[in-house]
């Protein structure tokens, strides 16, 4: 009869690298455009996790010699919070099996269910993340991927990003005074003079604190349904003015990095863009590959179960601008 100890030998010696060739065969995009937190080791937070969006110090003043500097006040404006869930799997090996000693057998089962389960894992954080995108948009909010309730600590803006509004929206504020600022574009295809309008959006009008101070916006990516890459190739690495038969040049080359992200499966986002600051604005929190245990049932069947945590939310709207892409 096949132990639990002979099972844990072919989880550890089989399971595990067949788990990993296929979780790193993936290349996801997550990684590249959000800043990642590890989680699951000891002192990282477990639910979920919660944070300030600072109105940042105030400004240097002059001194003179011999003077105390003025105290700068460090304000706490919106709190921004991430659920972090354990998504989980299982496969049973029967009693039956395990009494008949078919280790063979046993072996197949937990090989071919940490293949899958390896692919799995690195499609769906992806997909999680290019939901946020397409969902971000929405007037009215979805909870699917902007509810970060965790325990006792329930999401007070579910459906929506930390200051109650979609990610992407016409309208957002800052705590220092009353202007509106928009970080979307519903009718805005991708052009070489529409990305120009996105940009400078994004480095000027945006690119303010919440006392209203300007800060440093740096877009560095142009994030795109498979179908747009050709025309985004086209914009951002043209020597000359794309499309153009005079001898300008083309005052965006080289300005982002262009992406296809296959994750963008969502029929509205067939024509829509983003551009993006990568690592600033949207954090992560991961993991990493599932972790493979048994458990043996009353009845002496044994679950092979894989598991990892993951969890997304925005934590700064300024650095991401959607653009042709609808709202409802």
């Amino acid at each position: 009869m096949i132990s639990g100890t002979q099972i844990q030998e072919l989880i550890e010696n089989d399971g595990y690298p067949a788990m990993f060739e296929t979780y790193e065969r993936e290349t996801p995009l997550y990684p590249q455009v959000a800043e990642v937190v590890s989680v699951g080791d000891a002192g990282a937070p477990l639910y979920g996790d919660k944070g300030s969006v600072f109105q940042n110090v105030d400004r240097f003043m002059p001194i003179e010699d011999g003077a105390d500097p003025e105290d700068s006040t460090l304000d706490k404006g919106w709190t921004w919070q991430c659920a972090i869930k354990r998504y989980s799997r299982r496969i049973r090996i029967p009693a039956t099996l395990l009494a008949a000693n078919r280790l063979s057998e046993a072996r197949d089962s937990i090989v071919t269910a940490a293949r899958e389960w390896g692919e799995l894992a690195i499609i769906q954080k992806d997909d999680h993340l290019a939901g946020l995108f397409q969902k971000g948009t929405l007037t009215a909010g979805s909870t699917e991927y902007f509810d970060n309730s965790y325990l006792q600590n329930a999401d007070p803006n579910a459906g929506f990003i930390y200051d109650g509004l979609p990610w992407f929206d016409g309208a957002h504020t800052i705590g220092g005074g009353s202007s509106t600022y928009s970080n979307i574009s519903t009718s805005l295809a991708l052009t070489e003079a529409n990305l120009e309008t996105v940009l400078t959006t994004m480095r000027h009008t945006n690119a303010v604190d919440d006392r209203g101070d300007r800060v440093v916006i740096r877009p560095t990516h142009l994030v795109v349904p498979p179908a747009l890459i050709f025309t985004a190739n086209k914009i951002l690495n043209s020597v000359q003015l794309p499309g153009s038969a005079n001898n300008d040049v083309n005052p965006l080359q080289g300005a982002l990095i262009p992406v296809s992200w296959r994750a963008l499966t969502d029929a509205a986002s067939s024509s829509a863009f983003w551009v993006i600051q990568a690592g600033r604005g949207l954090r992560c929190y991961d993991s990493g590959a599932p972790t493979l245990r048994q458990y043996q049932h009353m009845n002496g069947d044994i679950s092979i179960i894989a598991e990892y945590q993951f969890g997304a939310t925005v934590t700064n709207w300024r650095y991401h601008y959607a653009a042709n892409k609808a709202d409802s």
